[in-house]
């Protein structure tokens, strides 16, 4: 930890600078797997900051899969995991600053300079990159649709559910989220340089048709997380002509009497094997609107050619 420096002459916020520090060094293999960071009041006390600060690049380290806290056993390294670690994306960024590095080598440049100089230089990149969340009332949903949207818009899209966040820790250019949650998510972004968009999640038509072909005699059940979810996928197939629906207000063999089959979320497996062999099940699948899919990426697209310009006239 001792390599561990900040600078309050930074553009870049000091909580930022060690988030980016540590991040290099656990990805480094300079903080190996198992190893404990000093405590919030320890590293602040050995760097003349704020403990809050160091909390909470210790919270941004954790909400990035580098750390886990441990309460009072404190806050461990638990590296970048398979996944990153085999990622194409960080090889070929790997390859490119090796070479990088090389040319730096080669004019003269120490090693701790051309950290310093590498890391200013990502974070102001990444300072400059255009960020956008996804807001839902469930952890499921939030990750299936941000994973969705980043897909379409060729960017990371971060997930957040509702009630799990501080907006005002959250640095988002553009939140995206349903029609049914709107009035609450613009009620907790309420700053200038942030829009809220809400975009149209629509039943898809398979599950409709799956729906439709019950008979009219027989009862289907909804259930969600949320009452307010199930009453709302209710009234969606309501509008759609379907009526023989009843919402559930759980899961259990008492719940299930009378209904002949059971809407349940799509990205809930686990539950769908529970009551398999007890009552039929329908996944309810939801995509995203196309028209909203299309309105969304005109938004991005103006947004970043802004930022990109306000970015040019800063450098400039």
């Amino acid at each position: 930890m001792d390599k561990l420096q900040v600078s309050r002459h930074s553009d870049v916020p000091i909580f930022r600078q060690i988030v980016t520090q540590l991040s290099f060094m656990i990805e480094s293999g300079d903080l190996e797997p198992g190893q404990t960071l000093p405590s919030a009041r320890l590293l602040a006390d050995n760097m003349d900051i704020n403990r809050n600060t160091v909390a909470r690049a210790y919270t941004q380290l954790s909400e990035l899969g580098l750390v886990e806290s441990h309460g009072r056993s404190g806050t461990r390294v638990v590296g970048p995991g398979p996944a990153q670690e085999n990622s194409p994306a960080r090889d070929q960024a790997r390859a490119i600053l090796q070479q990088a590095a090389k040319k730096c080598i080669e004019l003269g440049l120490s090693a701790a300079e051309i950290q310093s100089l590498a890391m200013g230089l990502a974070m102001r990149a990444e300072e400059d990159l255009l960020k956008v969340s996804f807001v839902e009332c469930n952890d499921d949903r939030a990750k299936y649709f941000a994973n969705e949207l980043g897909a379409h818009l060729g960017l990371k899209v971060k997930p957040l559910v509702l009630g799990a966040f501080d907006p005002k820790e959250e640095q988002a250019d553009l939140v995206l989220t349903t029609f049914f949650h709107m009035v609450e998510v613009r009620g907790l972004f309420r700053r200038p340089r942030t829009e809220v968009v809400a975009i149209v999640v629509a039943p898809h038509v398979q599950t409709l048709v799956q729906i439709a072909s019950v008979s009219k005699k027989r009862t289907v059940g909804i259930w969600y997380r949320t009452d307010e979810q199930a009453i709302s996928v209710r009234d969606s197939l309501a509008q759609a002509g379907i009526k023989n629906i009843e919402v559930l207000y759980g899961t259990e063999d008492e719940d299930l009497k009378g209904a002949d089959l059971v809407v349940i979320p799509n990205e809930m497996p686990d539950l769908k094997a529970r009551l398999e062999g007890r009552v039929r099940v329908i996944e309810f699948g939801n995509v995203l609107d196309a028209a909203s899919i299309r309105m969304v990426t005109e938004v991005v697209s103006d947004m970043q050619a802004t930022k990109r310009g306000g970015a040019q006239d800063t450098a400039s």
